[in-house]
C-alpha cells in the first residue's frame, strides 16, 4: 500500500474505529469528504483522559505524544 492510499479519507479510522471521537458524516468538501462531529464527552473518552488529577492528565498526554512520534519515525 503507497503513501496516498493510507492518507486519504478515512483510512486510518476504518482500521482503528475505536479513536472516532464522535460520529462520521459525509460532506461534499474536496479536501474533508468525512468529517466527524463529537462532543467534549467523545473526545475524554478516545483519549482516556477521564481523571481530574491534573498531573495524571499530563503524564498520559506526554506518553500518548512519545508514542505517536515513535510510531512516525517508524513509517
Amino acid at each position: 500500500m503507497d503513501f496516498v492510499s493510507i492518507t486519504s479519507n478515512n483510512y486510518w479510522f476504518e482500521k482503528h474505529p475505536e479513536k472516532i471521537a464522535g460520529v462520521e458524516y459525509e460532506t461534499t468538501s474536496l479536501y474533508f469528504p468525512i468529517m466527524v462531529k463529537g462532543s467534549k464527552a467523545d473526545v475524554l473518552r478516545v483519549t482516556g483522559i477521564l481523571s481530574d488529577d491534573k498531573e495524571k492528565k499530563i503524564q498520559i498526554a506526554k506518553a500518548k505524544a512519545a508514542d505517536f512520534l515513535l510510531k512516525i519515525k517508524t513509517l
